[in-house]
């Protein structure tokens, strides 16, 4: 079990991230959506107090007023039509920007501040301007005053205090916190809801922890024998481990390329796996040829928590590494069966030479010891002749043997001749056709009560090598022709079953070889074929 993890957990982690995040989005979008606000509401009251400037400026009590300095009634004038503006000041000044109108009478006489009368007194430009004056920092517009000859007699300020804007402003801003803390408990519910999604994806598992356990599966798939693939429901490769690239001859030069993310069917056109996705279910050992290699797979379908099927997969191994230890299994079981045969084979011959010897034959058991070194000896030269591969010359010297202790005849052609074997079959493959295909001839035979021979031929002339194992048992019968190779399927009563010809067929067909078999009332003829040389692909 995985301890607690010392850091905060993911879902902390995630909605502390989301958190951050958030704040910092919302802070630039409320600080960029004020500033925008602001600024245009600056503007807009810039404008609008240009407007009330040019229109007080051209007002014919203002001008005149303006023209005999008459503070006396002009004030009362620029403070009615503040009020009536909505403007948080009117000041009217001279030419030489000495106060006439001012919402406090007390300044009225003083010079006007801000230092922004410039352009409108001696340019007489109209314009809008944000300076600091005896009120506070305003936004104002500035307007000449000119009497009928068009000459600048005065100055007409329009203002709006920006304390005044801010406080407008206020409802916006307080809306935009409200909006920012909506925002971020939405987000952080979602967050919550996000977190415990992917924990429930990970089956409650921490990322670090995720990534752990991904390590420790690459690890593992790569270090088992067996070849593993996984496709996802589209039959595209998700997982992949060396040994089945490996196993199926896609390492080039020893480098293996991953196949991850391709689709099954272009990188194993000989595969089925991927006909399954349509119809999921489990399959144990079967039996296939993937990529010109013999091998036997189970397949899987994989589901998720809620038992949705999501794709398949698959584990094989070579056919051949998993019959080696049953082949030297049956190698080791030959030989000693040979070595007990011709044990009590000798046996007999010595308690039957000792039985003359007491019986007073001497020369009889001299004789009887001659004939059977001259036979054996006989066997033994053809044998060496015929046949290059100790391990196969032993087999079947073996096999005759067990012929003569179980009654029969094991008759071999002196034309037969295997020498010449091909660099991709091996003694122990022949080995493994060879006594399967006699243990059969025997057992047929005795199961029959029959005394005829059995016969053994081989050749290597020409370009197969060819093997041939008859006998005269009655043969094969009708219902069993069609399945004889598979595994199970026997006419044997005792000892093991429907085993020998599997492995046969097995082994040919790794060799790239065929056999093939004829059987009558008289008996069965099996005839296997082997090339010396394999077809390139």
């Amino acid at each position: 079990m995985y301890q607690q993890a010392r850091l905060p957990s993911y879902r902390a982690r995630l909605l502390l991230i989301m958190l951050i995040y958030s704040l910092i989005q919302l802070s630039i979008v409320v600080v960029t959506s004020y500033w925008y606000v602001s600024d245009s509401e600056y503007q807009d009251k810039g404008e609008r107090a240009l407007d009330v400037a040019r229109v007080v400026a051209k007002l014919p009590d203002v001008v005149s007023a303006v023209e005999r300095r008459d503070s006396a009634n002009l004030q009362p004038l620029a403070e009615e039509l503040r009020r009536t503006m909505g403007a948080s000041f009117i000041v009217v000044g001279d030419v030489d920007g000495i106060r006439l109108a001012h919402p406090k009478s007390e300044r009225i006489g003083k010079p006007m501040v801000g230092g922004d009368n410039h352009a409108a007194l001696v340019l007489g430009q109209e314009y809008v301007s944000q300076a600091k004056g005896s009120l506070g920092v305003s936004v104002r517009g500035k307007v000449p005053v000119k009497d009928q000859q068009g000459q600048i007699i005065g100055i007409v300020s329009v203002g709006y205090l920006l304390e005044k804007i801010d406080v407008q402003l206020q409802p916006y801003l307080h809306f935009m916190v409200l909006l920012v803390m909506a925002v971020l408990s939405l987000n952080m519910l979602i967050g919550w809801w996000l977190a415990q999604r992917i924990k429930d994806t990970l089956l409650g598992f921490e990322p670090e922890q995720m990534t752990r356990l991904y390590a420790e599966l690459q690890a593992t798939l790569n270090t088992i024998r067996e070849g593993v693939i996984a496709i996802n429901r589209e039959g595209i490769i998700t997982n992949v481990n060396a040994n089945a690239i490996r196993l199926l001859g896609k390492d080039l030069q020893g480098k293996s390329i991953s196949p991850v993310g391709l689709p099954l069917r272009d990188w194993l056109p000989d595969s089925d796996m991927a006909e399954l996705l349509d119809q999921p279910q489990a399959q144990s050992d079967v039996e296939l040829l993937l990529n010109g290699h013999l091998v036997i797979a189970n397949r899987v379908p994989m589901k998720d928590q809620q038992q949705n099927f999501i794709g398949m997969v698959s584990s094989f191994r070579r056919k051949d590494e998993i019959t080696l230890l049953t082949k030297q299994l049956s190698q080791i079981k030959a030989h000693s069966e040979a070595l007990r045969v011709q044990n009590h084979e000798h046996s007999n011959q010595l308690n039957t030479i000792a039985g003359l010897i007491q019986l007073g034959e001497s020369d009889k058991a001299l004789s009887f010891i001659g004939q059977a070194n001259d036979q054996f000896q006989e066997l033994i030269r053809f044998l060496i002749e015929a046949v290059e591969d100790s391990v196969i010359a032993g087999c079947i010297l073996g096999k005759f043997h067990r012929a003569r202790e179980l009654g029969l005849t094991l008759n071999i052609d002196p034309d037969s001749s295997l020498r010449d074997l091909p660099a991709h079959c091996g003694s122990e493959q022949i080995v493994t056709i060879v006594a399967n295909l006699l243990d059969n001839a025997f057992e047929a035979t005795r199961a029959s009560n029959g005394r005829e021979p059995i016969n053994l031929s081989m050749t290597d002339l020409g370009n197969d090598i060819i093997i041939e194992v008859e006998d005269f048992a009655g043969g094969i019968q009708d219902n069993l022709q069609a399945n004889i190779y598979e595994q199970g399927v026997t006419t044997k009563t005792q000892g093991d079953h429907g085993i020998g010809l599997y492995l046969v067929k097995e082994t040919v067909q790794i060799l790239r070889g065929n056999v093939e078999f004829s059987s009558d009332n008289l008996g069965t003829r099996f005839t296997v074929y082997i090339p010396k040389q394999l077809k390139q692909e």
